[in-house]
């Protein structure tokens, strides 16, 4: 019988020390998909502002702006 508990709290050993291992290789997963988040939000960003000034180019935004420029100078 003693055995038998002998190996239960091996058995409960071991698996606390799994556990604790696995939450810190989860707690490094998450800072990872972090970092990653925030390198796909910067090309989010990157591609809207290109879009953004590309429109602006296209409307002659940019040569309306120069105009009005020389104009009041």
């Amino acid at each position: 019988m003693e055995n038998r508990v002998e190996r239960l709290e091996q058995t409960i050993a071991r698996h606390d020390e799994q556990i604790a291992k696995l939450f810190s290789q989860m707690s490094d997963m998450n800072v990872h998909l972090t970092s990653i988040q925030k390198t796909l939000d910067q090309i989010k960003y990157i591609a809207v502002g290109m879009v953004i000034y590309f429109s602006l180019q296209e409307l002659g935004f940019f040569a309306a702006f120069k105009v009005a420029s020389k104009v009041v100078a």
